[in-house]
């Protein structure tokens, strides 16, 4: 049964996020530091936040509920087992959602008369303890036991061992990191089973069984001008027409630098804008080249 509020309009009302008092005052000093003042107003007694309608919003909006959820995340993670960095994950990665599955910790350190309910904090008027914090030692010793315990009661190291097996591009985030990396590797070099191999003479033999006869030729790369002078002297030539901020952003991007990573070094407040300026190169070199690659229909960047 959720706990009720009385409000100023003497309305009965649940009281929003109320199940998660205790919880906060479980978070280490030194995470809601990092948090803003805002939630560092919450009074650390229970009886003080019901007396105060300020300190109620603030426990009842999102900003508490995602400080919640982003500190267990945050504490828990280290004692998961996955010997990677949260940050490396997707939102859509089974042990990424586990992480930030709030009520389960909580859950669990209530079972372990751990945290008190909301409701032994708020009845009667609230307790009138001011709450002190709890040390981020503490929560280590705690949570090196307690966080395999509620992976092993949710069957939860099954999951991610399976997650593990069957990794897809939708589990990494867009950061690039060694896990991702090896994931890219894996998947390019393994997809593709039972290849058969066959020489270029068979391939030959069966290109001129398919075509009446005829020789298939392979163009000599030397004798290729096209593709081996004419070309690169265009490049050149459309190169040597750009800003140097455009020739930067076009090297940057085709070493496979992010956007983000090209907007901070080069000085723009958004990625955005470097979008814009690629973008931009590529109409100018269609225009240059008489070719259309795709920049006109926006289908490539």
């Amino acid at each position: 049964m959720p706990i009720l509020l009385k409000r100023r309009n003497g309305e009965l009302t649940p009281f929003r996020n109320a199940d998660f008092i205790p919880a906060f005052y479980f978070i280490p000093k030194s995470i809601l530091d990092k948090c803003g003042s805002e939630l560092n107003s919450i009074p650390r007694s229970p009886r003080k936040i019901l007396q105060s309608w300020d300190a109620i919003a603030m426990v009842e909006s999102d900003l508490f509920l995602l400080a919640i959820i982003d500190a267990y995340a945050y504490m828990v993670w280290p004692f998961m087992g996955l010997g990677a960095k949260r940050e490396i994950y997707s939102g859509y990665e089974p042990s990424w959602i586990f992480a930030h599955a709030a009520p389960y910790w909580i859950q669990e350190l209530q079972d372990e008369k751990i945290l008190p309910t909301a409701k032994e904090l708020l009845m009667n008027g609230g307790v009138d303890e001011n709450f002190c914090y709890v040390s981020e030692e503490e929560i280590s010793d705690l949570f090196t036991w307690l966080v395999p315990q509620t992976m092993a009661h949710h069957n939860m190291n099954a999951v991610i061992d399976t997650a593990k097996e069957f990794r897809c591009f939708e589990d990494f985030d867009y950061r690039n990191s060694r896990q991702k990396i090896d994931h890219f590797r894996q998947w390019y070099h393994t997809r593709v089973k039972n290849i058969t191999v066959e020489s270029l003479d068979e391939l030959k033999e069966r290109y001129a069984e398919n075509n009446d006869g005829m020789d298939w030729d392979v163009p000599d790369e030397h004798s290729d001008m096209n593709r081996t002078v004419l070309e690169p002297m265009a490049v050149k030539e459309f190169l040597a027409s750009l800003s140097e901020t455009d020739k930067q952003i076009l090297t940057m991007r085709m070493e496979g630098i992010t956007l983000e990573k090209i907007a901070e070094t080069l000085g723009y407040k958004t990625h955005s804008a470097v979008h814009k300026r690629i973008r931009k190169i590529g109409l100018a070199y269609e225009k240059f080249s008489g070719e259309d690659f795709g920049f006109s229909q926006k289908k490539i960047i």
